[in-house]
């Protein structure tokens, strides 16, 4: 299946054995060239491969699958080195292929960050960015889409590994010929580098101000609780642990505690905890996913939301959305994501190239309904990102 995605092509190979394909995305290659227009049949023709890259127009490269798979073809071999590309009319000296692996594509903050560090590619040039699909923590589509790009030796891999142990034979085949290895978020000691952000100081801020709305709103703690976790994830955990603790020191039990991060489950776990528990007053999603899922259940149950604690990480739109017009949502530790998504590639082109900070860090800060101005400016990634 082949898709556009503003102005970028996708192409997704056909799903086997049930494991959901790697996507690729080509970026900025080459420089522009200035060639006169060719034909717009000459796009399907094969024996085009040899000549320089052109531009041509979007809606011929959306004609016909083939047409796309043809024309990433002509790209790649115009701008490779070993190729019969014309290099006089590529301004490449070194081109880059970048592999970005997240298990939760599902979540609307992690599509953002795919398609930033995509924009950040193309913009910078002369890089390939290659995104897989995989959702819902499936390890054997993780593993699939990695041993994909070990075998075709690319340049660097960006990683937030379902479980690392069953990755590390993969990650020693990949450093062994001279692949990058990235992590994101979870540490390796063996790792090039890292992309991240801090979970723990978001962790902890999460848990402040859940202390400051108990305090206020049932400082006899006569409600329950309900947290979701990836324990699969450990460097995750830090998020929502300093929560738990705290909801236990306060005397609130915490009732419900399941590895969750879409809105689907978190929706079904706060109506089976709701079931269980009416006084079921605070839910912290690992992610806002998880917690937009649980809102729509406090909202199905008719729960005053002004009573419900309901929060998550990441910064995710829908979240943005109902704290600007306080619909509910109570914060949400956010990270900016065109940052991070930036990062993606300038942590891996610093680990290939040895020049800059294969280590940055984004900073992640809390909003509530107050932080107008905050959460308008997290908007704006989603208003030019993952539509």
């Amino acid at each position: 299946m082949a898709q556009h995605v503003k102005g970028r092509l996708t192409v997704t190979p056909p799903e086997r054995e049930g494991l959901a394909a790697p996507v690729s995305r080509v970026t900025k290659l080459c420089q522009p060239v200035e060639q006169p227009a060719r034909a717009p049949d000459a796009l399907a023709r094969p024996t085009d491969r040899g000549k320089p890259m052109q531009s041509f127009s979007k809606s011929r490269r959306l004609a016909t699958v083939t047409a796309t798979i043809i024309a990433v073809a002509l790209v790649s071999t115009a701008c490779s080195p070993g190729g019969s590309g014309n290099s006089a009319n590529a301004s490449c000296e070194e081109e880059y292929t970048i592999g970005f692996s997240h298990p939760a594509s599902e979540a609307s903050a992690v599509k953002v960050v795919k398609e930033a560090a995509a924009a950040h590619a193309e913009e910078l040039g002369c890089i390939t960015v290659l995104l897989d699909n995989t959702s819902g923590m499936n390890l054997e589509t993780q593993r699939s889409t990695l041993e994909s790009w070990v075998t075709q030796k690319v340049d660097a891999i960006v990683v937030l590994p379902v479980d690392p142990a069953a990755l590390e034979n993969l990650r020693e085949k990949a450093q062994s010929q001279g692949t990058k290895w990235l992590t994101y978020v979870a540490s390796n000691p063996e790792e090039d580098g890292t992309v991240g952000f801090d979970n723990e100081t978001a962790g902890k801020d999460m848990a402040a101000y859940l202390g400051e709305w108990v305090a206020e709103k049932h400082p006899d703690g006569d409600i329950t609780a309900a947290v979701t976790t990836a324990t699969p994830l450990p460097s995750i955990q830090p998020r929502v642990l300093p929560a738990i603790s705290l909801l236990e020191s306060s005397g609130i039990d915490v009732v419900s505690q399941q590895d969750c991060a879409a809105q689907d489950c978190g929706l079904q776990l706060a109506e089976d905890a709701l079931r269980a528990h009416p006084n079921l007053r605070v839910f912290i999603g690992l992610n806002d996913d998880a917690a937009l899922g649980a809102l729509r259940a406090f909202q199905n149950a008719k729960v005053d939301l002004d009573e419900v604690f309901v929060a998550g990480f990441d910064g995710a739109e829908e979240a943005l959305v109902s704290l600007r017009d306080k619909t509910g949502y109570t914060a949400s530790s956010a990270i900016p994501t065109i940052e991070l998504g930036a990062s993606v590639v300038d942590n891996a082109i610093a680990t290939i190239t040895g020049d800059g900070d294969a280590s940055k860090q984004t900073p992640m800060f809390l909003v509530n309904p107050s932080d107008s101005e905050k959460i308008a400016e997290l908007l704006k990634a989603y208003t030019t990102f993952a539509k």
